[in-house]
């Protein structure tokens, strides 16, 4: 059997180069092959999660600096960073006022969600109202919304910054209503509570 020009291939070539792989035992030998194949897929998964995201800002949990007060329970932190609370499709309500973080870390919690192997949508929220509409003339409606339904985490940045017209609160509804119980929206804001 021919190995394909791949991961794994490059590592065979790389592994008989070495000297130390002809004492290797044959099942050791492909076992550290295969390895190597199973890791480079997973960081090329991880790769086109991450680019999918149109994560606005490169961040991660192990990034944060707790020096400076931000409100940001220690146990909590460790909770998110361990990757639990993606699978259970918490909802997230970041708020503080501009300049205090909120975007970085729903971007953290983002790129957590990727490295626990979630999909991961991020959107500004007044340019994703702008796109809605356009959607609705052109016939993509329906589409569109599946497509933020399905994704397990949607990152709505910069809510509250205007007042939301009834035909917004009407897709804002109809896409929690779609996403209940399947992903979990978390919101980034600079309002300390919600506004609309």
């Amino acid at each position: 059997m021919a190995l394909k020009r791949t991961g794994m291939a490059k590592a065979r070539s790389e592994q008989l180069a070495l000297p130390e792989s002809q004492a290797r035992r044959c099942a050791e030998r492909l076992g550290r092959l295969v390895e190597r194949e199973l890791t480079a897929r997973s960081d090329r998964r991880l790769t086109t999660r991450l680019r999918q995201a149109t994560l606005r800002r490169r961040a991660s949990l192990e990034e944060i600096d707790s020096r400076h007060p931000r409100g940001l329970e220690k146990a909590r932190r460790l909770r998110r960073a361990s990757g639990h609370w993606s699978h259970e499709r918490h909802h997230g309500l970041i708020t503080g006022p501009t300049g205090s973080g909120t975007t970085w870390l729903s971007g953290a919690l983002g790129h957590q969600a990727c490295r626990a192997g979630d999909t991961v949508l991020s959107r500004r929220l007044p340019r994703l109202l702008q796109e809605l509409p356009m959607a609705k003339g052109d016939g993509r409606y329906p589409k569109r919304m599946a497509a933020l339904a399905k994704t397990a985490f949607l990152l709505l940045d910069d809510w509250g910054l205007a007042s939301l017209r009834e035909e917004h609160r009407r897709d804002i509804l109809a896409l929690l209503e779609d996403r209940h119980g399947r992903g979990a929206p978390i919101v980034p804001s600079q309002f300390p509570g919600a506004h609309g």
